[in-house]
């Protein structure tokens, strides 16, 4: 079995997808978390960045080698563990998923790093009345469409967990943090949330790892 070890720091931000495929797959491997420090700063990092392929993170290890980009990361461990879809389109839905996720991500993002409140403010607004409502009207019809291809399965792509399902999840949880209702009027996307917290190979590590603000 190979040894895995995730490096990144100690946020959710772009390394908590992997982590989630790792622990579901109930493979062991090491969570390394660099600290930040209270001025933003993180010494660990600047100590690390030299020794990183590309200079950013996350980057995974499989027995010492290295990868970056976290979308590389994400596909690798879901092919590596059956998590990407049993066929090359079931592949490339679950693909199409991610890429919808990271798209959702970038106009987050815009909220996350403005720095002006008046700006901040409209960009919420805009994120409450254009961005999400467009989002939820693409995962809804993916989820229906899943459903009329008799796959009852609740999940986004064919009739188990891929990583389509685990990107849709932790995509929304900083969202959800800032904006708690925007899942109010939308039932599927709601049991989507809580059959991943609940699953029984993710449950004890959603309820229990750390708080982070991203």
């Amino acid at each position: 079995m190979p040894k895995y070890k995730l490096i990144y720091f100690d946020i959710r931000g772009r390394a908590e997808i992997p982590r989630l495929l790792l622990t579901y797959t109930g493979i062991k491997f090491e969570d390394k978390r660099l600290r930040i420090e209270s001025n933003g700063h993180c010494n660990e990092w600047i100590e690390l960045k030299s020794k990183m392929p590309q200079k950013v993170l996350p980057v995974l290890e499989v027995d010492g080698k290295q990868l970056s980009q976290s979308l590389t990361i994400c596909r690798y461990l879901a092919r590596e563990f059956g998590l990407c879809g049993k066929t090359n389109w079931e592949q490339a839905q679950v693909e199409q998923v991610v890429d919808t996720m990271d798209d959702l991500r970038a106009e987050v993002a815009k909220w996350i790093y403005e720095k002006d409140t008046v700006k901040k403010d409209e960009i919420a607004s805009n994120l409450r009345s254009e961005i999400y409502p467009k989002f939820f009207g693409i995962l809804e019809t993916i989820l229906r469409e899943n459903e009329e291809n008799n796959n009852r399965s609740g999940y986004f792509v064919g009739d188990h967990l891929t990583l389509a399902d685990l990107s849709v999840f932790e995509t929304f949880t900083f969202p959800l943090s800032i904006h708690p209702d925007i899942f109010d009027d939308h039932l599927e996307l709601q049991e989507h949330r809580q059959r991943i917290m609940t699953d029984k190979h993710l449950a004890e590590y959603i309820k229990n790892r750390p708080e982070r603000p991203v």
